[in-house]
C-alpha cells in the first residue's frame, strides 16, 4: 500500500464515521421531535380546554333558545375551540416538524463545513507540491496564477501566508538576479503582484507554462458540495410542504428531477404522478405523513408498473436525503456495469 491509497484508505474511514455519527443524530432529533409532539399537544390543551370550560359555562347563563349576538359569538368560539382541540396533533405536528428540519440544516450544514474544510487542507497540500515541483523561474512565477484561483479557500483555513512563501521561496530559488521576489504589503498584496509579473510574462511567450496543480491528494477538483453528483428521476408520495422544500432545496445543485405528491397537492398531482412512475428511477412512499390511501394508490400503480418503491418512515429530510442517495448510486452503478 502507497501513500496515496493509505489517504484514500483514511479518507472512507472518516467519511464513514461522519455518516455513522448523522444517523445517530437523526434518529436522535426523530425522537426528541416525538417528545416535542406530545408536549406541545398537552400545551395546546393545557390552554384551550380551560377556555372552553369558561366558555361553555357562560353559555349555560343564557336560555337554549336566547338568538342574542352575545350568545351567538360565545357558541361560534366554543365550536371553534373544539376544533382547535381536535386538530391538536396536526397543529403540533406542524411545530415540531418546523423545528426537526432546521435542526437536521444544521447537522447537513456542519458536514459540509467538514467536508470543505478537508478539502481545503488537501488542496492546500496539492498547491504546496505544486509549487515545489516547479525547476525553473517562469514557471515558479507562473504557480502564482493557479494559488489565485483559491485565495478565498487558502485564508479560510488560514494557509495563504504558507503558499504565498513557499512561492517567494521557488522563485528565488531559481532566479538568476537574486532573491527578486519578497513581500511587498500583506501576503495577499504579494501573490498580486507576482500574479500580474505571471501573466505579463504570458503574453510575452507562445506558449506560456500555466501551471496548474495536481489532484494527489484531493478526490476531485470540485469543492464538495453534498448531493451535486446526483442524477436521476424521483417519484415521492407522501410527506408535507416543508420536508418537500426542505429536500428540493438540498438537491437543487443536483441533476435529479422529483415529482412530489403530497396531499396538500391534490389528486390531480397524485395522478400526474401515476404518469411519472414508468419512468422513474426510484419511486419513495414516505409514510409519516401519507395517508393510507395516498399510500395504497402508490403502491398498487407501482406493483401495476412492475416498478419497485422504497417506504420510508419518516417526517425528517435527512433519512429521505440518505434512501434517494444510497438509491441513485446503485441505479448508477448498475448502469455502469450493464446492470440496469
Amino acid at each position: 500500500m502507497n501513500i496515496a491509497e493509505l489517504d484514500e484508505f483514511e479518507a472512507s474511514i472518516n467519511e464513514l464515521l461522519n455518516r455513522a455519527k448523522l444517523e445517530q443524530e437523526q434518529k436522535r432529533l426523530e425522537q426528541q421531535r416525538n417528545k416535542q409532539l406530545e408536549e406541545i399537544v398537552q400545551q395546546i390543551k393545557a390552554r384551550l380546554e380551560p377556555l372552553l370550560k369558561k366558555v361553555e359555562a357562560s353559555l349555560k347563563e343564557f336560555a337554549p333558545d336566547d338568538n342574542s349576538i352575545t350568545r351567538i359569538k360565545l357558541q361560534e368560539q366554543a365550536d371553534e375551540i373544539k376544533r382547535k382541540l381536535a386538530d391538536a396533533p396536526n397543529w403540533a405536528a406542524t411545530i415540531a416538524d418546523r423545528q426537526l428540519i432546521l435542526q437536521e440544516e444544521r447537522l447537513l450544514d456542519e458536514q459540509m463545513a467538514s467536508q470543505l474544510y478537508n478539502w481545503r487542507q488537501e488542496l492546500k497540500a496539492d498547491l504546496l507540491e505544486m509549487v515545489s515541483e516547479q525547476n525553473d523561474f517562469f514557471s515558479a512565477t507562473d504557480a502564482s496564477v493557479a494559488i489565485k484561483g483559491y485565495v478565498n479557500d487558502l485564508k479560510a483555513i488560514g494557509a495563504l501566508e504558507e503558499l504565498v512563501d513557499a512561492l517567494i521561496y521557488q522563485i528565488n530559488l531559481h532566479s538568476d538576479e537574486g532573491p527578486v521576489a519578497k513581500l511587498r504589503g500583506s501576503h495577499e498584496q504579494t501573490l498580486n503582484f507576482i500574479y500580474s509579473k505571471a501573466m505579463e510574462n504570458r503574453s510575452r511567450v507562445d506558449r506560456a507554462p500555466d501551471v496548474q496543480p495536481n489532484t494527489r491528494h484531493r478526490k476531485s477538483e470540485k469543492r464538495p458540495s453534498l448531493y451535486s453528483d446526483l442524477s436521476g428521476k424521483i417519484v415521492v408520495y407522501g410527506g408535507h410542504d416543508r420536508l418537500e422544500t426542505a429536500v428540493r432545496n438540498r438537491l437543487r445543485d443536483s441533476d435529479v428531477e422529483i415529482i412530489w405528491c403530497t396531499e396538500q397537492g391534490g389528486l390531480q398531482l397524485a395522478a400526474q404522478g401515476e404518469s411519472h412512475i414508468a419512468t422513474a428511477d426510484m419511486v419513495i412512499i414516505v409514510t409519516g405523513y401519507a395517508s393510507h390511501s395516498l399510500t395504497e394508490k402508490a403502491v398498487d400503480v407501482c406493483k401495476k408498473a412492475g416498478i419497485p418503491y422504497e417506504m420510508v418512515n419518516t417526517t425528517g429530510m435527512t433519512r429521505v436525503l440518505e434512501v434517494i442517495e444510497a438509491g441513485l448510486k446503485t441505479k448508477e452503478l448498475a448502469r455502469k456495469f450493464g446492470g440496469g
